[in-house]
């Protein structure tokens, strides 16, 4: 969400209604048991994490702040309330600069491995977006490496790039 989160999450979580009658979204029970359906809400952007995480029974999750998980006012985000956990790719691994197969420094690889282990010991996926779009070739390695290092999201604007080349 790009507008001011309570106002917003208050409508999502509404506009939900069609969609949870009908069965199709992933839940949380009892704030321990994950029942996944076909869809997954993630609120992400300015979705205010006091709107969910404290609600023991709902149908709608957060986005974590991959690169900031260590922050102590995340320290109990676990996959309960975050599945996901979210990056800004440039911002947290920094620019990448080689067109080579292994595309990444060893530093930037560092940062993205310990983000990715962060994320992981708690059952959080890592997600990072605002990787590079060009050239294709760099695009293509960084999907690869972050492919490789088991981010469970891949980000892509590009729908039929990545179709073609995974």
């Amino acid at each position: 969400m790009k507008t001011s989160g309570p106002e917003t999450f208050k409508a999502v979580i509404a506009a939900l209604a069609p969609l949870r009658e009908k069965g199709y979204l992933t839940t949380l029970k009892d704030n321990k048991t994950v029942t996944n359906g076909p869809v997954t809400v993630i609120g992400t952007g300015e979705t205010p994490l006091e709107m969910v995480a404290p609600i023991a029974d709902r149908d709608y999750f957060f986005d974590a702040p991959l690169a900031d998980l260590n922050d102590p006012k995340y320290a109990g985000l676990t996959s309960l309330v975050s599945p996901i956990a979210s990056t800004d790719f440039e911002e947290a691994v920094g620019v990448v600069t080689a067109d080579t197969e292994d595309v990444l420094p060893d530093d930037q690889l560092s940062t993205l491995r310990d983000q990715i282990a962060t994320a992981k010991t708690r059952g959080i996926g890592a997600r990072y977006w605002n990787t590079p779009y060009w050239p294709v070739r760099t695009r293509n390695l960084v999907w690869r490496t972050l492919v490789q290092e088991r981010v469970k999201l891949l980000n892509a604007d590009d729908l039929d790039a990545v179709a073609a080349y995974f």
